[in-house]
């Protein structure tokens, strides 16, 4: 065997090993795929070298010629797609160029097995066999180095002002590419084509293309052509989402947590820019954020609340080379935060209405005696009056303010009453469970409603006899009030209004139902949000409704709507009598 043989033999084993490596640094990246396809190509390319110069019959020389075309006539457009791939270049003319490319390349490929036209045949030479050049090699010359330029100008676009890591590698990959090019060009297709039979040197300089990935991936810890080879199978569990970003702020790749967070797949967010998906803050490219509350652009459901951090991520050479960044999905949080919120507005308000109810208690008590002295002594000055005889229009006038002390009284009386259920609603001590008569609650939230409705609203009270049930009644007491005072504000005109209570097995049924104007069916599934709300702005917070159901939850019950547009609303609330959710205090 010629000793020239060894160097073809020694860029098959050499391509074999390195397209073996390459490909199990990240199997799942395409641009570290199509640098397989490459480097295997080129292994062999160099096995039928091998075989087709081992042969003293120059047929079967001409078949393994004509079979090498299956690892070096597909060279341009995997070049160009490779650099197409780590330059990130999403453009809908190279996307449509491809296919095209391919199927050329396929073409020279059939012409190179059934034709003269790629090799017109085989010479003799001292080491083996070399071969002539038919008229349409230089075509498929001309458009190899065109597809490889054309990628190494993509590579140029992307990488020009990326940063000096990046650079580094694709110096390194683009080395990788142009000294092949100029080496087979020269040896395998040039001088033979001037009549010329050098040693071919074509696959071993394609070799040196996968050495310089092999060298990549040990000097740099981090390839250009494997972005995703860092545990990614870790990262698609993170319950965070991760996207690595360039320099520029195009995102390289992201995990799936990421994709499901943003509505979209991992393969659509690559090339996105970040400033495009981000909300309420402008990230550093070449700083490290913590933990920065803001929105990101979600494709299925608007913005999404989240939490992003970031670090700055380096190769082995402490070069930076992009950005990590971290999305915490933060809606639940806000969720939480808005319920706490509204907690601390019910808590102000209810102790706002606690001292007002106390500062009218002490004056209304006072002029309750006084009413209640005022009414003895009247009583005590009528009997005198009669005694001596009176006029009749003395007796009229006896009668009206006798009346009129007794309408006070009762007025007096009501307010009295009316304050005694604010405080007892509002009084933070008084949240505690106890045992408690439905119906009676409900007779305080009505004499509270009663002075607030209008007055063409009637309130018909249908009380079934049900059992007492643990419960914090000032709680329920809120629940019942802003049912009855939205039944009421959905009345225009004349209109009544029902409150029934039943005992349904092991639950107590309370329904308050009116015969408004209703409520449409895209309201009705939102009238529980927090802060959602139809009064115009001013009249309403939206989040008596939300409270009321975050109430009778914690209860361990339901509240059910249903309602008809122009017809009125009826709301259910189901409270179970026996709950483990709430414990009676001692007596």
């Amino acid at each position: 065997m010629p000793l020239y043989l060894l160097i073809p033999l020694f860029a098959c084993v050499a391509s074999a090993v390195l397209a073996t490596a390459i490909f199990v640094r990240d199997p799942a990246h395409r641009a570290n795929r199509l640098a397989t396809l490459m480097v295997a190509g080129t292994s062999f390319w160099a096995l039928c070298e091998v075989l087709w110069n081992s042969r003293s019959d120059p047929e079967t020389a001409r078949i393994f010629l004509r079979l090498s075309a299956v690892g070096w006539v597909f060279i341009g457009p995997l070049t160009l797609d490779v650099m197409r791939e780590i330059a990130g270049d999403r453009t809908p003319r190279a996307q449509k160029a491809l296919p095209f490319l391919y199927g050329t390349a396929a073409g020279f490929l059939a012409a190179a097995w059934f034709t003269p036209w790629m090799h017109s045949g085989v010479v003799p030479t001292r080491w083996g066999w070399g071969y002539e050049i038919g008229w349409l090699h230089p075509v498929y010359l001309a458009f190899t180095v065109a597809c490889i330029l054309a990628g190494i100008a993509s590579g140029w676009r992307a990488y020009g002002t990326a940063s000096p890591g990046e650079k580094a590698q694709a110096l390194s990959v683009g080395g990788g590419i142009v000294v092949p090019l100029i080496v087979a060009s020269s040896t395998d297709s040039l001088l033979p084509l001037a009549g010329f039979q050098p040693l071919h040197l074509g696959t071993t300089a394609m070799t040196f293309f996968g050495i310089s990935i092999a060298w990549g991936f040990y000097r740099y810890g981090y390839s250009l052509l494997a972005p995703g080879a860092f545990a990614n199978e870790i990262l698609e569990t993170f319950p965070i989402g991760v996207a690595m970003l360039r320099v520029d702020g195009r995102l390289r790749s992201a995990n799936g947590t990421m994709a499901r967070l943003l509505g979209t797949t991992p393969e659509a967010l690559v090339g996105v820019q970040v400033r495009d998906l981000l909300f309420g803050t402008e990230l550093d490219l070449m700083g490290e954020v913590t933990e920065v509350e803001c929105e990101m652009r979600s494709f299925g459901t608007g913005r999404v609340p989240v939490s992003i951090s970031s670090t700055i991520l380096c190769d082995r050479q402490h070069a930076p080379i992009g950005l990590v960044l971290m999305a915490r999905d933060v809606r639940e949080v806000v969720a939480l935060r808005s319920r706490l919120v509204m907690s601390d507005r019910l808590a102000a308000v209810g102790e706002l209405a606690a001292g007002i109810a106390h500062e009218i208690n002490n004056p209304l008590a006072y002029v309750r005696s006084n009413l209640v002295l005022l009414r003895k002594h009247w009583d005590e000055l009528e009997g005198e009056i009669e005694k001596t005889g009176t006029p009749e229009y003395t007796a009229v006038l006896l009668a009206e303010s006798e009346e009129m002390i007794d309408e006070s009284l009762q007025g007096v009386e009501r307010a009295v009453t009316i304050v005694r259920d604010v405080k007892g609603l509002s009084h933070a001590a008084q949240s505690d469970c106890e045992m408690a008569d439905i119906n009676t609650l409900l007779d305080g939230v009505i004499r509270m409603a009663t002075s607030q409705l209008r007055c063409s609203s009637t309130i018909v009270k249908d009380y079934g006899v049900v059992p007492s049930l643990p419960c914090a009644p000032q709680e329920l007491q809120q629940v019942f009030l802003n049912l009855v005072m939205n039944a009421g504000q959905a009345i225009d005109e004349t209109g009544e209004i029902r409150v029934k209570t039943r005992a349904a097995g092991d639950c107590i049924l309370v329904s308050v139902e009116d015969d408004g104007r209703g409520i449409p069916p895209e309201v009705v599934r939102r009238i529980f949000d927090p802060f959602f709300t139809t009064k115009a702005v001013g009249e309403g917070t939206g989040l008596g409704l939300g409270i009321a159901l975050e109430i009778v939850r914690k209860h361990g019950g339901q509240i059910g709507v249903e309602s008809e547009p122009g017809e009125g609303t009826a709301v259910c609330v189901r409270l179970p009598i026996h709950t483990d959710r709430m414990e009676p205090r001692p007596q």
